[in-house]
């Protein structure tokens, strides 16, 4: 794999903490955290409160990573799972107002950043990150996270307690109030909502929003959040423009003292990136890619174009049932949360596979569609927009040709759906789309709160909501998890601040025309993928059998077990019967709902593997090994 040099000291790891001592708390929580960062770790403890750290070494291997790290007299801690990329202007800014530095490290630069300019700091910062300040001066916790989420920031408040932590798992170390959420289940299986809020699977623990910083008082035990990201309008109009920002943002990311490579699906985000690696790297590099070879979402084709027009040495996976029963208890609890269909575990596949051959950081083109709109499905909020501008004509024009190039009704009946009013869209979902869930218990929970989707907006607006709220939040966390629980770094280059404020500031008709997606990238792309690649107009995202893999008896026997075992009978979420029925005809071939037992089959597991048979007014025992730390005193 290829490699590229540089003096930064970078962190991608767990964080730990709370505001009490306790060495042997803190142990356990970077115990649990040990896969996000099996390279070093460390705590720091005084009477007021316990910090961990546990590090995954990707640029400047030596020791002048360790953390939690200090400033100069002390009195400003931190513990850190980030990257930086504007470091080196920040540390020349802080330099000439008379800031000293110990060592060359990113995080460090956050440390006299936060000593100059307070919390508001973080506007200045671009990157990804999630961390936790320590000031002792001021008796202060300051959480903060990446405005797209990137990296995972979980913590629990109840009087006189904090704790934080990169893991949900390590959270419940602590004798914390919790049970299951049932408006998050619900929101779930209703509306295949997760991660578009604050709330958890589990009550009691949130979710630091993505646009906020938390800060707590030592002494007082008083919390405020503070909101500190807006988007910024960034002029870019013309294809030139994206190249630049986009490879600049590639190039970023290929800071590290350890091999790059790259997830690769074969769609155009994913090997636009390939493409440019290659441009930038010396050397070969490696990609690794998940494909189904016979079936129609099979993207193998593709895969092996780029490999055929760059220096990739290419590693390929699969779904198969006895590697899936033997891998899902583990993804489930390195998920931590339920997930909506079989795609997560592929993309859990691919991080395995990146992992047997090395891989410590790889670049993904997660990011990609929800800026540039990828999904035709996207095209139903484009034929709203010009319908409420009264563009009939041209939204005739534009039906005609999304309709002959894709050879879909999806995105026409989505707009038909759109108009209608909510009461009759309420019923029509019910009807048609979600027959199998007990409503009275839907309603109970959530009230008369519906998808945010089903709202008829322009264009621009549903894009905005898939990155902030829906989409990529959830896909940031399958990222996360799937891939620390590996050992292994993902940088999404599209989740680059400067790219994704120019291109949400581009109209419409820059990213979707004449029946075709993506239009202004494919356009920025033109000399740098296939034609092949670049003019594709089929669509398959990142997707898994899920249909015919339900249907393996191996696989049918498994979720048999499940589905008709009194605690999955028993559940309050859904009309029983109905799902049986879904599931006999599923595999009877009567109908198509590999998706939907798999999200069946995912929270039971999920259920027993973190609730039953344990006090879930605390957490029960957590097995852990507590390995000798360095304690900083």
């Amino acid at each position: 794999m290829a490699e590229s040099r540089t003096e930064k000291v970078c962190s991608m790891c767990g964080i730990n903490g709370f505001n009490w001592k306790d060495v042997r708390l803190i142990s356990q929580m970077n115990d649990i955290t040990r896969h996000r960062g099996p390279d070093d770790h460390g705590i720091y403890r005084d009477e007021t409160v316990s910090l961990g750290h546990t590090r995954l070494s990707i640029i400047d291997l030596s020791e002048k990573g360790h953390q939690p790290m200090s400033n100069e007299d002390g009195t400003i801690w931190i513990t850190y799972n980030g990257e930086i990329y504007n470091y080196r202007e920040l540390r020349q800014e802080l330099l000439e107002k008379g800031h000293t530095f110990r060592s060359d490290s990113d995080t460090e630069v956050v440390i006299h950043a936060y000593e100059e300019f307070g919390p508001d700091f973080v506007r200045r910062l671009r990157g990804m990150w999630a961390f936790c300040i320590y000031d002792r001066n001021l008796g202060r916790l300051m959480l903060s996270r990446d405005q797209f989420g990137i990296k995972p920031l979980y913590y629990h408040l109840s009087p006189g307690k904090i704790i934080f932590s990169s893991m949900i798992t390590a959270i419940l170390c602590h004798e914390v109030q919790t049970a299951p959420s049932a408006k998050a289940i619900m929101e779930y299986l209703a509306f295949n909502l997760e991660d578009h809020g604050t709330d958890t699977f589990f009550e009691n623990i949130s979710s630091l929003a993505t646009d906020s910083i938390l800060l707590y008082d030592l002494k007082s035990h008083e919390h405020k959040l503070l909101k500190w990201y807006d988007r910024e309008p960034r002029p870019a109009n013309a294809a030139p423009d994206i190249k630049t920002l986009f490879t600049e943002s590639v190039r970023q990311r290929t800071l590290a003292d350890v091999p790059i490579g790259s997830c690769l699906s074969g769609g155009v985000d994913s090997s636009a990136i390939v493409c440019i690696l290659d441009q930038l790297l010396e050397s070969d590099f490696y990609t690794f890619s998940f494909v189904v070879p016979g079936s129609l979402i099979d993207e193998s084709r593709y895969i092996r174009e780029i490999g055929r027009v760059t220096r990739t040495r290419q590693f390929f996976t699969t779904l198969d049932p006895e590697d899936f029963l033997a891998d899902i208890d583990d993804f489930v609890a390195a998920q931590e949360e339920p997930v909506g269909g079989l795609s997560p575990y592929a993309q859990y596949r691919v991080m395995k596979l990146a992992h047997e051959h090395g891989a410590k950081v790889l670049l993904d083109g997660q990011g990609g569609d929800e800026l540039f709109a990828g999904y035709v499905y996207y095209y139903s909020y484009y034929f709203y927009e010009m319908f409420r501008s009264f563009r009939w004509a041209k939204l005739a024009r534009e039906m005609l040709l999304y309709y002959r190039n894709s050879r879909k009704t999806y995105s026409s009946a989505l707009f038909a759906f759109l108009l209608m009013p909510k009461a009759l869209k309420a019923q029509v979902w019910k009807a048609r789309l979600c027959t199998w869930i007990n409503h009275d218990y839907l309603q109970q929970v959530c009230g008369d709160t519906y998808d945010p989707r089903w709202n008829p907006v322009p264009l621009n607006d549903i894009l905005r909501l898939s990155l902030f709220s829906t989409a990529i939040p959830e896909m940031m966390r399958w990222e996360d998890k799937n891939s620390m629980r590996w050992s292994i770094e993902t940088r999404p280059p599209f989740l680059d601040v400067d790219l994704v404020e120019a291109v949400t500031s581009m109209p419409a008709g820059e990213k979707l025309r004449d029946g075709n997606t993506k239009v202004i990238f494919r356009k920025a792309m033109d000399a740098v993928i296939p034609p092949l690649i670049r003019d594709r107009k089929d669509k398959i995202g990142f997707a898994a059998p899920a249909d015919d893999f339900f249907r393996d008896p191996k696989i049918v026997a498994y979720c048999t077990d499940l589905i008709y075992s009194d605690s999955f009978r028993s559940r309050p979420y859904w009309e029983w019967g109905r799902v049986e029925k879904i599931f006999r005809d599923h595999v009877a071939g009567r109908q198509n709902a590999g998706d939907l037992i798999f999200k069946w089959i995912n929270l039971e597991l999920w259920l027993r593997h973190f609730f039953e048979g344990r006090d879930i007014t605390g957490a029960g025992q957590v097995p852990v090994k507590v390995a000798p730390l360095a304690v900083v005193k």
